[in-house]
């Protein structure tokens, strides 16, 4: 178990961000009582769902879509596994599509870049 000081090192995230995410039920923590404070306890499971969060979300997917996710491939989801094929399937064709969009925006800078090199050279 850690507090959330560690957790935030640990991951490389923010206090703020890590208070976010558990207030959106993307990742939970145990009160620790101690006198008149109460700690909030993160487990080392915490800590990876919380690096895959952060890896789904640099790869495009939307809080609510990881959120979908977790809820989906948890011990007692909820979400019909047609549903969770629809979203997956879903996130595939969009990462697709900006795959291609990248694959354009490249080959137009190749072709600029290509061009400027001629005009240095002339």
């Amino acid at each position: 178990m850690m507090l959330i000081g560690e957790l935030a090192q640990k991951t490389g995230l923010t206090r703020d961000t890590i208070r976010f995410y558990e207030k959106m039920g993307l990742i939970s923590a145990s009160d620790r009582p101690a006198g008149t404070r109460v700690y909030k306890e993160f487990s080392e499971n915490m800590m990876e769902r919380l690096l895959l969060i952060h890896q789904a979300k640099t790869l495009g997917f939307t809080l609510n879509e990881i959120k979908q996710l977790l809820q989906a491939w948890g011990d007692h989801s909820k979400i019909p596994k047609s549903e969770q094929v629809r979203i997956v399937e879903r996130k595939i064709e969009e990462i697709s599509q900006k795959r291609h969009q990248l694959a354009e925006i490249e080959s137009y800078l190749t072709v600029k870049l290509n061009r400027l090199k001629h005009e240095i050279n002339r």
